[in-house]
């Protein structure tokens, strides 16, 4: 019997935000391989998966993405992500930047910080990076309303369970290497199945 509907969402598209120091290397892509091993890993332990991009090629809408949680009844919607600084940033810092934090739907704020919290620890802990912490943030002048929109729409369409992790910084040197490896993927995704095999 399954314990449950796991909507993973790897974020952006297949060519979404190259890597600046590994040419050809995308966040869409290495966010789809992060994926397809968490969907492994959830299955060996009783969840049933399913992926907003079915193929890497596919780019769904954020809107797409996120309903798609509460119209198949899902428990947890998961998006995937790596980061890049923001444009405050020095540019003599630019690559300096790293670590893995977590934002949380406002849809039920007790328990998605709980859950946030320990899966940030856990790619923190994996990935040997800092630990930048999880957040929420909202949207303009609406307080209590998700900024990001596959939260926003996963809450909306019923499931409130919702979670971004930016898993370290692709412009980083030391991030970007785990990230683009394919073992440290699957380390990676297994130690983010064992939170959701012992939290859900």
């Amino acid at each position: 019997m399954s314990r449950g509907l796991i909507v993973l969402d790897p974020g952006h598209g297949a060519c979404g935000n190259q890597y600046p120091i590994m040419p050809g290397t995308y966040e869409g892509t290495q966010n789809f391989r992060l994926a397809v091993h968490l969907k492994a890993e959830l299955e060996a332990r009783g969840f049933e998966v399913c992926l907003t991009r079915n193929q890497v090629e596919d780019d769904p809408s954020l809107e797409q993405r996120g309903r798609m949680a509460g119209e198949r009844g899902a428990i947890l919607f998961l998006s995937l992500h790596s980061n890049a600084p923001g444009s405050a940033t020095p540019p003599e810092r630019y690559s300096l930047v790293r670590g893995s934090e977590a934002y949380y739907s406002l849809a039920d704020e007790e328990r998605n910080a709980q859950l946030a919290r320990a899966l940030n620890q856990a790619v923190v802990q994996t990935m040997h990076t800092e630990d930048r912490g999880v957040k929420t943030r909202s949207y303009p002048d609406q307080p209590g309303v998700d900024y990001y929109g596959v939260l926003r729409h996963s809450a909306a369409s019923g499931c409130k369970t919702a979670l971004l992790i930016e898993h370290g910084f692709h412009t980083n040197p030391d991030d970007a290497a785990f990230l683009s490896n394919e073992d440290c993927l699957a380390r990676l995704a297994a130690a983010e199945a064992d939170v959701l095999d012992r939290m859900l």
